[in-house]
Order: C-alpha cells, then sequence, then structure tokens
C-alpha cells in the first residue's frame, strides 16, 4: 500500500496521502465504536462510561498505533474496554462483540468498493476527482484487510476472542495462545505476509467482482 502512494508525485502525492491518512483514521475508529456500541447495546456499560461509543477519532485513536499504521502499514487503536458480567447474555454478548469490529470492517469494504468503481466512471480528471477515487480505494481495500486480520484465531486479536468464548473454559488452544499468541502473530506479519495476502484476497475479489458486474 505504500509503495503505490510512493507512486504518485507532487501535489497528487499529497492529496493521496492525505487519503490514506484519513481512511486509517476512520476505519479504526469504526472498529473499535463497533465493539463499543455492540458492548453497550448488550446490557454493559463500560464503553459508554469511558466515552466509546462515540465516532469521535480522539477517543479511539492510539498514536503510536496510528503512526505504525501510517508509516509501516500495520498498527492498533485504543482497545475497548468491557465487563462481560454485565453483559444480559454472556456468551451471546461477547461473541457479537467480538465479531463487531470485523463486521464494521466488511460493511465498509463493501460499500467504499461500491462508490470505488462509481468514481472510475468519471472521466474529468482533476484533484477532486482523483482524491475520491484513492479514498474509497484505500477504505475498500484496507478495510479487507483489517477485517481479515482481526479475524485471525490468534490471541489478541478478535477471532481468538470469539472462538475462546465458545470453547471449553481454559483448554489446551487457549493457553497455548495467551502464551505465544503475540509472538504468533509477530511472525506472522513479518515471514508469512504472503498468506496473509491470499487470505485477504479470497475475501476482496468476490467483493470486486459484485461491483465489477454491477457496473
Amino acid at each position: 500500500m505504500l509503495f503505490f502512494i510512493d507512486s504518485f508525485q507532487g501535489i497528487d502525492f499529497l492529496i493521496v496521502s492525505l487519503a490514506y491518512i484519513l481512511v486509517i483514521v476512520i476505519s479504526l475508529s469504526l472498529h473499535e465504536f463497533a465493539h463499543a456500541f455492540c458492548a453497550y447495546k448488550s446490557g454493559d456499560i463500560t464503553p459508554k462510561m469511558q466515552g466509546r461509543v462515540s465516532i469521535n477519532p480522539i477517543k479511539h485513536i492510539d498514536t503510536l498505533g496510528f503512526l505504525c499504521c501510517a508509516f509501516f502499514g500495520f498498527g492498533w487503536a485504543k482497545p475497548v474496554q468491557i465487563n462481560p458480567n454485565n453483559f444480559r447474555n454472556i456468551k451471546k454478548g461477547i461473541g457479537w462483540t467480538s465479531v463487531a469490529g470485523v463486521l464494521m470492517n466488511l460493511f465498509l469494504a463493501f460499500i467504499s468498493c461500491g462508490f470505488y468503481y462509481l468514481f472510475l466512471l468519471i472521466n474529468v480528471q482533476n484533484y477532486f476527482i482523483l482524491f475520491f477515487q484513492q479514498f474509497f480505494y484505500f477504505m475498500y481495500f484496507i478495510n479487507v484487510c483489517l477485517a481479515v486480520f482481526n479475524f485471525l484465531p490468534i490471541y489478541p486479536l478478535d477471532g481468538f476472542k470469539f472462538i475462546e468464548n465458545f470453547s471449553s473454559y481454559n483448554n489446551s488452544y487457549v493457553k497455548f495462545m495467551y502464551r505465544y499468541g503475540s509472538i504468533i502473530l509477530i511472525l506472522l506479519i513479518i515471514f508469512f505476509d504472503n498468506l496473509l495476502f491470499k487470505l485477504i484476497s479470497y475475501i476482496a475479489l468476490p467483493i470486486e467482482l459484485f461491483w465489477s458486474i454491477l457496473f
């Protein structure tokens, strides 16, 4: 993604970079908002008390995580704190709260891909069109990446929390992930990025196919 931005020069580079930064802020913020909103609707007031049931990026963006995402293509936001004991139904509450961020990312990716194809139909070439073409492309692709990455069954990602919620208490897999999950995650990012992109393509291609046929 960063190599793609580097292919632009001058004012085009600034416009595309601005689109990229805005997408990161919006995507990370709405991902965490979805967690907070779902937890709150499931009966836990903790996110509401901490001001996390909000789309305001200031409530969600972690400075270091944002900078890492902007410059290295990998980052994070402030995790939403929840108290499962407050849920009306603990299993259901944890399950929906775990997947809420991923579902938000998939929704954003699907809608944004449609707008990207729509703006591709506009033959006028100016900075305004360039910005929105790249904004919706980044919004589409980055949110697919966030959805796939966060739903990996590796601690401390959302996919692990989902599996832990519906598995037997303190089983071998859960204990293994609590001990080695962070290390596995780092190794996956460093040495198995091609595998991640293959997983991403399985989600991205059907979305692109749908909108390409429609347009």
